[in-house]
């Protein structure tokens, strides 16, 4: 598995995922910023609600690190933001709870690809 990194400015739901993704033997690095990513055959779990996951940041990402894993997510998905996302690099576009509840499907689903 590559190296598995978290942009959220939530610290319970990095907390929260961090534990369970311990649990399945997967350590988590946080990102200060998007900016600091520096491994470009990483995963990056990234929370599309903070003010900068803006598709024009994941474009950008994807455009330096073109083997870069992107997987978002949100508290609410709207779809024309999802769309959004997706077409800007983001892999998959997740629900905030179901990232928390089933981090496990969500890799095993990652590193089939």
């Amino acid at each position: 598995m590559s190296n598995i990194y978290l942009y959220t400015n939530d610290v319970e739901l990095g907390t929260k995922l961090t534990d369970r993704l311990l649990q399945l033997d997967h350590s988590t690095k946080f990102l200060d910023s998007l900016a600091a990513l520096a491994d470009e055959n990483s995963l990056v779990v990234v929370d599309l609600d903070d003010s900068e996951a803006t598709p024009d940041t994941i474009k950008a990402l994807k455009l330096k690190y073109p083997d870069l894993r992107l997987i978002g997510f949100m508290t609410q998905i709207q779809k024309q933001l999802r769309d959004d996302y997706r077409r800007s690099g983001c892999e998959m576009v997740y629900l905030r709870s179901a990232l928390i509840k089933n981090p496990d499907s969500i890799l095993l689903e990652d590193d089939r690809k």
